[in-house]
């Protein structure tokens, strides 16, 4: 909708900044926001990585439904983190009473404060691209560190489940990094 428009990032530097965010969603309010598709779209392929009785830690990094959504489908023990107070705060008035068992915590997932190990799956829908706006060699090291605590605080087996819009720099990276880790990549295209 035109409301959207205006509030859309004049650059790929304003899309990974924090203040950007915050202002979004001050000025947005409390609507969802679906950058990436919505469940319904995803969930044939989300489905062939998750089972219901995992615990799944899903990056916020935006108000976007889909953590209700699954939710709603059976995964119940879902933590979300997102580094903006005022998502965390509107995503927990809007689920405190529909969904206990479902957390949210704001945390950087730079340096998460979870032990190792915790997840079977972490859930990223946008945050890769938030974050990798550029090839300098500051975000690049930002993006590092994050994928090495994704890598960190999955169990031996996990899964890490990136929605991403798959430019060449994002793919380059993660396709990357992961391999050399020595994780089994593969790449789904969503229409």
């Amino acid at each position: 909708d035109g409301d959207s428009m205006n509030l859309l990032p004049k650059s790929s530097r304003e899309f990974g900044s924090a203040e950007y965010w915050e202002k979004f969603f001050q000025q947005r309010g409390k609507r969802a926001f679906e950058w990436y598709g919505s469940y319904l779209e995803l969930c044939g392929v989300l489905h062939k990585y998750m089972k219901p009785r995992e615990k799944p830690r899903r990056n916020g990094r935006r108000n976007s439904e889909l953590s209700e959504q699954l939710y709603d489908v059976g995964y119940l023990d879902i933590v979300n983190i997102d580094i903006s107070e005022v998502v965390i705060k509107q995503m927990k008035e809007r689920n405190a009473s529909r969904r206990p068992q479902m957390s949210f915590l704001k945390m950087d997932m730079t340096q998460m404060e979870f032990p190792d190990a915790s997840f079977q799956v972490v859930l990223d829908k946008g945050t890769l691209d938030a974050v990798l706006t550029d090839e300098e060699e500051k975000t690049l090291h930002q993006v590092d560190r994050m994928l090495a605590e994704v890598g960190r605080v999955l169990q031996v087996g996990g899964r890490y489940l990136c929605i991403s819009l798959a430019q060449a720099h994002i793919l380059k990276k993660a396709v990357g990094h992961f391999s050399r880790e020595g994780w089994m990549v593969r790449v789904h295209q969503v229409s």
